[in-house]
């Protein structure tokens, strides 16, 4: 439910050349359907849907608001209105008022509208989703959060004595109807999409028809002190969770601690400042927070400003969007030296009614554990690695092992030719010769080129030096992999920037034992542990730490690289078992 819409974007340079390459119209706006933001398809959020068997009976809904040429604003409107009416709360003295206050939106003439689904949550909510074009829904991160989720991460609130709730992301209220326990004036909810704001008032009056009261829902910038209202800017609250937007730049002047331009950093920075001293926050936020470099100021402030009591990984996607999303639970206090680490599997969402829903509402985990926060040291980027005890104890006993790293070593990217289409071909021609892709690359060994290229410098978008391409020995390896995946090349051969380069140095090791590491059970096992990523990162490689070796083991390695590469698949046990015993690593 993050309906914030992120209007000062910027965009790096590399995306500014890529935006030219792929026709920008100028205007700062990629002309082309790799931008979602311009997209004008429509996108029915499944996530959404408490009934799955609805989604027909709502298309064809919205295609006949569409034929009418209804407006949004207007359907939306006139079956909020409809519910209210059914629930008989339409002629209440504080329901009229809430409906007043939301007169801009009022139809002209009462809307002819075919019946509705009655067994849904938030019926408005999931119709507005339903009308959204994928690029508006980009634009304004407006990606509502699954009742599953929603529940899950509000099952625990006590508001017993009084406590105050608040989502500065509201939406049309997904968190807010999945309160127990709490009455109306203890809800807080802004969000500046005023459709989404409107279904979140009417939401909140069909949640508690018995009660009398207005809304404390508000539309405004949260993010900006100027438009905000002011019922907001003295508020603290017991509790604030939200699910704020994912992926927009932000500028700021301010001075924002965590030092991002990610958007929900912001969110979660002013929304942590609003909150009581014995509060809690919990935020859901897109899966790679917890290990891209881009958001280590963020890791940064949660360990040094915050007690993370919970990490939630949930196994599921919003539609149109193939991000995973965790959530990550805070207090304002240092009380724990552990974190619990929850995955979920699967939620018996589906099979319950309307009415079960206070009650049997659960999610499914397959593992809650408590993890060391010193998982969260272990990498320059403060990656959040959700390690075992066990796990934990061998990851730093291989660091403790350490003394060299790759960071002296030679790197570089293959050949970018900004146009592979016309200059890359599938058979060798005139003055061609062989270029290999990451698809080519095998641990130790490269498979046959299908690639071919006439090596002109000056034709390529950008290239390395020639000494490195030519060099009589070098590593290459996947960049995009779950692996270490790194082969050896004395051929001198061109590569694509699908695989990159190295030319390794390590003190008392050849770039053979050097490829023995990068390659072994083991170094697969760490890179994954310390960083988590489908992606080799160079920043992530020169971290990896390397012993200090005898000239007899790096001549013992050597020589087992040698067996590999003339085909002997049985040195690559004999590799493994002379790694995990220089770097004391013990098996059963």
């Amino acid at each position: 439910m993050k309906a914030n819409d992120i209007s000062k974007t910027t965009i790096s340079e590399a995306t500014s050349r890529n935006w030219k390459r792929l026709h920008s119209n100028g205007s700062g706006r990629l002309m082309s359907r790799a931008n979602k933001q311009l997209s004008t398809k429509t996108i029915v959020p499944i996530e959404y849907f408490l009934n799955k068997e609805n989604v027909a009976d709502i298309q064809r809904f919205v295609n006949y608001c569409k034929e009418q040429n209804y407006s949004v604003e207007e359907v939306i409107y006139s079956v909020g209105v409809r519910l209210l009416k059914e629930a008989e709360l339409l002629e209440k003295e504080h329901v009229a008022a809430t409906l007043k206050s939301l007169t801009p939106l009022m139809p002209l003439t009462p809307l002819r509208l075919p019946p509705l689904p009655s067994d849904e949550i938030d019926f408005l909510g999931l119709l507005y989703q339903c009308f959204l074009l994928e690029g508006e829904k980009n634009r304004k991160g407006s990606y509502y959060t699954p009742f599953e989720v929603a529940r899950n991460m509000t099952k625990k609130l006590d508001f017993s004595k009084g406590q105050t709730f608040f989502d500065p992301c509201c939406g049309s209220g997904a968190f807010i109807l999945a309160l127990e326990g709490v009455k109306p004036s203890q809800i807080f909810g802004c969000d500046n999409d005023p459709i989404a704001v409107m279904i979140a008032k009417i939401n909140l009056l069909l949640k508690f028809p018995n009660e009398e009261f207005e809304p404390q829902i508000y539309c405004c910038d949260y993010l900006n002190a100027i438009n905000a209202v002011n019922a907001l800017k003295g508020l603290k609250a017991n509790y604030i969770i939200s699910n704020p937007p994912w992926g927009a730049v932000i500028y700021d002047k301010s001075g924002n601690p965590i030092s991002t331009k990610e958007s929900f950093s912001f969110f979660f920075e002013k929304a942590f400042n609003q909150l009581e001293n014995e509060g809690v926050i919990r935020f859901l936020l897109p899966e790679s927070v917890l290990n891209v470099k881009t958001h280590r100021n963020f890791r940064k402030f949660l360990l040094e400003n915050t007690d993370i009591q919970s990490i939630t990984r949930y196994p599921g996607t919003f539609s149109g969007v193939q991000t995973k999303y965790i959530d990550v639970q805070c207090t304002c206090h240092f009380d724990r030296s552990e974190t619990e680490c929850s995955e979920v599997e699967k939620s018996s969402f589906n099979e319950i009614t309307v009415k079960d829903f206070s009650t049997s509402l659960e999610m499914t985990t397959c593992m809650s554990r408590c993890i060391s926060k010193q998982c969260f040291y272990l990498t320059k980027n403060l990656n959040f690695n959700l390690l075992s005890d066990s796990d934990l104890e061998k990851v730093q006993k291989i660091l403790a092992k350490g003394k060299y790293t790759l960071k002296d070593s030679t790197w570089a990217l293959g050949v970018i030719t900004g146009d592979n289409k016309n200059k890359v071909k599938t058979k060798r021609g005139r003055g061609m010769e062989a270029i290999y892709t990451g698809k080519e690359i095998e641990a130790y060994t490269l498979k046959k080129p299908r690639k071919f290229i006439k090596y002109e410098r000056s034709d390529f978008q950008q290239v390395a030096k020639d000494e490195i391409y030519r060099a009589d020995e070098k590593l290459v390896y996947k960049f995009i992999s779950k692996n270490l995946v790194f082969a050896y090349d004395n051929s001198k051969s061109l590569f694509l920037n699908s695989a990159n380069i190295l030319i390794p140095r390590i003190p008392g090791m050849s770039i053979k034992t050097v490829l023995a590491f990068l390659n072994s059970e083991l170094f697969k096992y760490l890179y994954k542990s310390l960083f988590g990523e489908i992606k080799i990162l160079k920043g992530n490689l020169m971290e990896l730490p390397f012993p200090e070796i005898s000239a007899e083991t790096d001549k013992i390695l050597s020589n087992l690289v040698d067996e590999v590469l003339k085909g002997n698949k049985e040195a690559l046990q004999l590799i493994d078992n002379e790694i995990d015993t220089v770097l004391g690593i013990n098996h059963p």
